[in-house]
């Protein structure tokens, strides 16, 4: 049952993550939206994450004289993280769990814990040590840990059961396994929403020998790649694909904030529930994870949720046909949502289409004759845990309504022929050009961004656009004068490349505005948008605040030595921003996803200074940033994407703004 309002209860939420904090600091608040939201969730933990056993604060000068507690430790951060969920749940601490043991088809048990005031609430500790070093430290033979039994280094792995856990005998889990075991999780929750860790975290430093020196955790990482390939499993089996989500790790700490202080204080106070910071009178051997004490502020990675393929706002399209049609990604696969007439409230069930194995997000870059083409990163795994990563398009074309299958656009980082380099690319961004030649736009291996366009004879080759220490977020506009413009931002500012002549050469241009150094503070995707022959306004959200920021550029091409603040503090991802240009108006309709993870939409004067619009909100939760288009009769129609993975629209009552959206609806 759907309610008028379009909301979807009861959906199923599954996260698979290392260790009993990682949804705490990498996931939340999204992840207590969801448990507000009354969703099924079920978190799934694979390491019995004891690390050196001593639960004493890290900041302790003589912690170290101290035994370790393997089994004692582990117990605390169960207990911790039950009382995390149990606070976000039922707003008290105390809330009573029930412990028992699940046993899967390949002899695996592992420890389940209910929250018997909210059943629908349920936790899954596998126990897999951190380090299993029974086989010693020989060059040749590594210690078993996850990344090892990923790559087939190690055969199997050990397991430590908390102090308290029903579970009495220790096993040695294989990698299948392992597999085959969170594969038969997803066929018994069937998720519609399934989150894990970075696959591909970017690197702090690199050796020719060794690698890439991580800025994450090696257990995140390879946790990923199991509940990737435990996922694909699910699906090749029968299983719907879901909308996937990959979390930003240790690695947000090199970022600027995307929460907002009143978020992160949000979020701390259940990381000190775990931690049993809260200051409650502790009545339980093993209260929580006294290794990090009150200091979870010191661990600044906490101060944002970051998806790893942050999708864009290009994804609803106005075919030739007069249709619209809407894109995303579940497990890997490109669906596609069609209206059954232009124009019309009825849409048809999502198809999908060939190929498997692409990340979350993808661009979609019309064509100047209604066609459109895809744009994706493609994760191939092979043998000893590599993974060859590639850009791929799929072009449908317009009047002949044919399907050119997905092409391998290749990696800019292919010349140094080393796998490791490649994984480490960020999302493409793809828009064609007045003779219909694709141009893909990526971050690179070193931070900078490349570019690869289509010719005449084929793909030219990779091009360094230059740039350095570039959020991975870039966005590309095709301006009415035939030129390409394409906009990112760095730690600190924004950037712009630009092209002088139609078809020329990009040129760099880092910083859009220098007058006002303190309010341009980007933090994620820009959106530019063409409010001129030769105007541009790019929207934002700023840095810790998360409000929505406009900066416009004058005839002349110089930008406003003010920024615009349009409210619209919280929440994360990009604006969606669309012109209505008709004989009765000339404004922006505005989109975005705000701090409780609900739709807001806004209208604000395309010319003249815009004042601080009054932003009205939508109750339906949503997982990716909000698309904006215009359908057949010059209508805007706002598309979501809810937690449930089911697609959501809202469409003008007429073409004049001002008389207001329809219901939104569930396709």
């Amino acid at each position: 049952m759907q309610s008028a309002d379009g909301t979807m209860p009861h959906a199923s939420l599954v996260q698979i993550l290392a260790h009993p904090d990682d949804d705490l600091y990498f996931i939340n608040p999204d992840l207590q939206r969801a448990l507000e939201a009354g969703h099924r969730v079920t978190s799934v933990y694979l390491t019995a994450a004891e690390a050196d056993g001593r639960n004493i604060d890290t900041r302790d000068p003589h912690r170290l004289d101290s035994p370790p507690d393997y089994e004692g430790y582990s117990e605390a951060r169960q207990q911790g993280l039950r009382a995390a969920y149990a606070t976000m749940v039922t707003g008290s601490r105390e809330s009573e769990w029930a412990r028992d043991v699940v046993s899967f088809s390949t002899g695996v048990t592992v420890e389940r814990s209910t929250l018997l005031a909210a059943p629908r609430v349920q936790l899954f500790f596998f126990g897999l040590r951190m380090v299993d070093t029974r086989h010693g430290f020989a060059a040749d033979v590594p210690p078993a840990r996850l990344a090892t039994l990923w790559t087939g280094q190690a055969a199997a792995q050990l397991t430590l059961n908390a102090a308290e856990s029903p579970l009495r005998e220790l096993q040695e889990v294989t990698r299948d396994g392992l597999l085959r075991s969170l594969a038969e999780l997803l066929h018994h929750t069937r998720p519609d929403h399934f989150w894990t860790m970075d696959p591909d975290p970017w690197h702090t430093a690199w050796d020719d020998e060794r690698g890439a020196t991580s800025s994450d955790h090696q257990d995140h990482t390879a946790t990923t790649q199991f509940a990737l390939a435990a996922l694909e499993q699910y699906i090749a089996e029968g299983g719907v694909p879901p909308l996937v989500d990959h979390c930003v790790g240790y690695g947000n700490k090199l970022w600027p904030s995307n929460l907002t202080e009143q978020a992160w204080a949000e979020k701390k106070r259940v990381i000190e529930v775990y931690t049993s910071a809260d200051g409650h009178d502790c009545r339980h051997r093993h209260c929580g994870d006294r290794q990090l004490g009150d200091g979870s502020d010191i661990r600044r990675y906490g101060w944002s949720t970051r998806a790893r393929y942050e999708g864009g706002t290009d994804w609803l399209h106005l075919q030739a046909d007069g249709r619209l049609a809407a894109y995303a990604v579940l497990g890997g696969r490109v669906a596609v949502w069609t209206e059954s007439a232009p124009g019309s409230d009825s849409w048809g069930r999502p198809a999908l289409l060939p190929g498997a194995g692409l990340t979350p997000a993808l661009s979609v870059a019309p064509d100047r004759e209604g066609g459109v083409h895809l744009v994706g990163l493609r994760r191939t795994p092979g043998q000893g845990g590599q993974v060859d990563v590639d850009v791929v398009r799929m072009w449908r074309q317009a009047h002949t309504r044919s399907t050119v299958p997905w092409e391998s656009v290749g990696n800019p980082n292919e010349r140094s022929k080393d796998w490791r380099r490649c994984r480490e690319v960020g999302v493409p961004e793809a828009v064609v050009d007045p003779s219909g030649r694709l141009h893909v736009f990526m971050r690179n291996f070193g931070s900078g961004v490349s570019a690869r366009r289509e010719t005449g004879e084929g793909w030219a080759a990779w091009e360094d656009l230059g740039g350095r220490g570039m959020q991975d977020c870039l966005t590309a506009v095709l301006k009415s004068t035939g030129r390409i413009q394409m906009f990112a931002a760095n730690r600190v500012n924004g950037v712009h490349w630009y092209q002088e002549d139609v078809y020329g050469p990009y040129k760099l241009q880092d910083g859009v505005t220098s007058a006002d150094p303190d309010a341009w503070r980007p933090v994620g995707g820009l959106t530019p948008l063409q409010i001129g022959r030769s105007r541009m306004a790019v929207f934002y959200r700023e840095e810790d605040s998360g409000e929505v920021v406009c900066v416009r550029q004058r005839p002349d091409g110089r930008w406003n030595e003010r920024v615009e603040r349009l409210g619209g503090h919280g929440g994360t991802g990009r604006i969606a921003a669309l012109r209505q240009l008709t004989d009765r108006q000339d404004c922006v309709v505005l989109a975005r996803r705000n701090a409780g993870n609900r739709l807001s939409t806004a209208v604000i004067a395309t010319q003249g200074r815009a004042e601080v619009p009054e932003w009205t909100d939508h109750d339906v939760l949503i997982a990716r940033p909000p698309a904006l288009a215009l359908d057949q009769a010059g209508r805007v129609v706002v598309a979501v994407l809810g937690t449930d993975s089911r697609l959501r629209v809202m469409r003008q009552k007429t073409p004049y703004v001002f008389d207001g959206f329809g219901p939104l609806t569930v396709v």
